[in-house]
């Protein structure tokens, strides 16, 4: 079986990292040149994955509800609705 790493963002926006099995996991962040690489901790466990993932539908790069959403799901520029005064 492939090894499954789930990231999951929550209500805060903090994410928390599963994996079946353990992992070195690092995240790197070019705008802080200084400070750029960080070592994430992760959950390990099979069932941690399972969990997370839950029955929810997987979605791929290309299937038919991201060919039915432009710019990668962002929605459309919005047009001007005011005037600037001079």
């Amino acid at each position: 079986m492939t090894n499954r790493v789930v990231m999951n963002m929550d209500e805060q926006g903090c994410w928390t990292i599963y994996s079946d099995e353990p992992i070195e996991f690092f995240v790197v962040n070019d705008h802080c040149p200084d400070d750029r690489v960080y070592q994430q901790e992760v959950e390990v466990g099979v069932e941690k994955v399972r969990e997370q993932l839950g029955t929810d539908m997987v979605g791929h790069f290309g299937d038919s509800f991201f060919e039915t959403r432009t710019n990668f799901g962002k929605r459309p520029p919005a047009t001007r609705k005011l005037e600037v005064v001079k």
